[in-house]
């Protein structure tokens, strides 16, 4: 889980994308109708929709705490679980230049290469993640999580994750114990919601 990572932009560009007055619409996540609509059988399913701008990122390998000040505007975080347990997430995040959001990116990419592995009992057992590059966006991370016991990574990941930039945009989609059939689902999200960003004024302008 040590793979160091060396990413360039795909598709270049670091002139500002100002998104100083730029407001989330509601119901514009991709999985936000879902969630507005609640938990199809109750007591089993549990949907979040938050606006806060203090929450870390989705995928957070170093587990960092504290209210982030990287020049967000704003952001929303959904978040889904289930008994199974099963679970995922979508996150936008609105930055006020795409010099900032290309920050953020970098921040992230350099804690996957800086905090692989953690432990988590004396073993050495614990959890960790390790990232490749993607080709979704401006540029992209297609990560896994993994637990870890004594050196040794399992083979199936328990996470998976995407995060994407566009313009002055970042977006995260998680999925939580479904396996590596789930990959391609986030991909798709991460893929649609490049293209859904730029509606917005001063993203990808």
């Amino acid at each position: 889980m040590a793979t160091v990572l060396v990413i360039g932009s795909l598709m270049g560009g670091t002139s500002a994308a100002h998104a100083g007055t730029t407001e989330i619409p509601k119901g514009f996540l991709l999985t936000e109708r879902a969630a507005a609509a609640g938990p199809v059988i109750a007591d089993e399913e549990w949907w979040e929709i938050s606006n806060s701008l203090s929450r870390q990122l989705a995928l957070n390998p170093c587990r960092t705490k504290g209210k982030p000040r990287d020049g967000r505007v704003a952001m929303r975080t959904i978040t889904y679980s289930n008994s199974a347990p099963s679970g995922g997430g979508e996150q936008l995040v609105l930055y006020r230049s795409t010099r900032s959001t290309q920050a953020a990116f970098r921040k992230l990419r350099a804690d996957l290469a800086r905090c692989p592995r953690r432990a988590t009992t004396k073993s050495g057992s614990g959890f960790g993640y390790v990232g490749k590059p993607l080709r979704v966006g401006d540029e992209a991370l297609s990560v896994a999580g993994h637990f870890h016991k004594r050196g040794k990574r399992d083979r199936e990941p328990a996470e998976l994750g995407i995060v994407a930039r566009r313009g002055a945009a970042l977006f995260v989609y998680t999925d939580v114990g479904n396996g590596l059939g789930a990959g391609r689902k986030i991909v798709n999200q991460a893929k649609k919601m490049t293209k859904k960003v730029c509606g917005l004024p001063r993203v990808c302008g």
